[in-house]
């Protein structure tokens, strides 16, 4: 019989150290972390400025703080003061998601009926805090938590009813992706109006006469998901509504009790939520996939190629996270196992790329990758390379963002347990280096690593002594 300790002798690298995530200050920093990039992102809607860089740099302060500090603090301290200061945050969230001006200049034609709208986050803010505040049975806790994200719902198709023709390009890509798609045309091959007047966002290579020399520069995962809201709806943003309103709910259903909860809310409450399913970006998408990987890893192993698989193709940069699959796999298990469930994910993934990707696929190779590599930096990004570029004049190489990745893989390895929590979490902070150190990243980039960091909460176990606010 084969030792465990020779079955990877020459993957010492991976071997992971017996910390854990399960340490008492855990749940506090993840969610200040999370609360943290959602102020980043709600001062300037996730463009760069001095506050924003700010809040960005105490989330990832938090971030750390949660996934890599040693410090042994009073858990009886932790257990007083982590629910009061989230639920604090909650509601500083709630109140700016509600009043706070978070959507583009067209909500200025809104103001005499942008009531309807803030009276449903209220409503749902509501009946969030009543959730999480009530000492009744967990089936009342659990209705109302259900009721929240019907009244949000409502609060989203009134958004996207009153908002039909958002100025995004984004927009425009996905409706006429899923207009030709359904019509049995390629996507890749279509040309598409460019909107706006200068090509300050744009090398000279991507816009000519006017029009875009790409059609779609998104997966075809992304066009087929997005596809469903414009079958049924008539707007592809139904269908970021749906996901990311299935995503609250699997966050808050992961575990049992309060914990899981507050980390759904502090995610559907984020004060540019519904700034992202305004502009009509695809993240949402990647958060569902997120979560249902989580989900399955908790409570359906089997089933787990599927969601990663599909999670991996949702959006071109996905791919570089591959590596974190290690986190799910056992270390000690034999390679076989390990190169059979990396070939599962890898098939999934393309029999769902494959349809359109050889449809045509000189076409698919120029939206899918030669428009990305072509993107230049961007200085209105949320990021410290457009930090140093504007203070400098002089632009940092690219791949300090790569490198910066690299190096957070290996902390993740060696550091985070082989566990759904500990995947999780290492994505979330593999994906939050890589943005702050990348030629863009803008308030979708930053959304889904939220999704994230509240999911990782959500799925740490209930009997862990992280979860204090079950005691609190």
């Amino acid at each position: 019989m084969v030792k465990s300790s020779e079955i990877h002798p020459y993957m010492s690298i991976l071997q992971p150290n017996p910390h854990t995530l399960d340490s008492p200050h855990g749940i506090l920093a993840l969610g200040l972390a999370s609360i943290s990039l959602g102020q980043a992102l709600h001062n300037g809607n996730g463009s760069i400025n001095v506050t924003a860089l700010f809040y960005l740099t105490f989330a990832l302060i938090f971030l750390s703080w949660a996934l890599f500090g040693y410090l042994k603090f009073s858990e009886t301290f932790f257990r007083r003061i982590t629910f009061p200061l989230l639920l604090l945050g909650l509601l500083l969230q709630i109140y700016q998601l509600a009043f706070d001006y978070f959507g583009s200049s067209q909500f200025l034609s809104l103001l005499p009926t942008l009531w309807q709208f803030r009276l449903g986050v209220l409503i749902a803010g509501g009946l969030a805090v009543a959730s999480l505040i009530t000492r009744t049975s967990s089936t009342v806790q659990n209705t109302l938590t259900v009721l929240v994200l019907m009244v949000l719902w409502f609060s989203g198709a009134w958004l996207i009813e009153n908002l039909p023709y958002p100025f995004i390009d984004v927009f425009v890509f996905q409706q006429n992706s899923s207009r030709a798609l359904i019509n049995g045309e390629n996507p890749y091959l279509l040309t598409v109006p460019y909107i706006y007047g200068d090509l300050s966002g744009y090398s000279t290579e991507l816009v000519r006469d006017g029009w875009f020399t790409f059609g779609s520069p998104y997966p075809p995962l992304s066009i087929y998901l997005s596809s469903i809201g414009y079958v049924f709806w008539g707007d592809i943003r139904y269908s970021h509504l749906l996901a990311f309103l299935l995503s609250g709910a699997l966050i808050a259903f992961l575990q049992s009790g309060r914990t899981s909860k507050l980390a759904a809310y502090l995610f559907l409450f984020m004060p540019r939520s519904f700034y992202v399913l305004e502009m009509s970006w695809t993240e949402p998408l990647v958060v569902f996939l997120f979560t249902a990987t989580i989900y399955c890893a908790l409570y359906h192993p089997r089933w787990l190629v599927i969601p990663a698989g599909l999670l991996f193709v949702s959006k071109q940069y996905m791919l570089f996270f591959v590596p974190l699959i290690l986190m799910l796999l056992p270390y000690k298990a034999a390679c076989s196992v390990w190169i059979k469930r990396i070939a599962q994910i890898a098939f999934v993934g393309l029999v769902v790329t494959a349809p359109l990707a050889f449809w045509s696929f000189h076409s698919f190779v120029w939206n899918i990758v030669s428009v990305h590599l072509k993107q230049m930096l961007r200085l209105d990004a949320l990021t410290y390379l457009a930090m140093y570029t504007r203070i400098t004049n002089v632009e940092p190489p690219q791949w300090i963002g790569f490198a910066v990745l690299v190096f957070s893989f290996y902390w993740t390895w060696r550091f985070f347990p082989r566990t759904p929590a500990g995947f999780s979490a290492a994505f979330a902070f593999c994906l939050l280096t890589f943005f702050a150190f990348s030629k863009q990243a803008f308030c979708n980039y930053y959304y889904l690593v939220i999704g994230m960091i509240c999911c990782t909460v959500s799925s740490f176990n209930p009997e862990s002594p992280l979860n204090l606010l079950e005691k609190s």
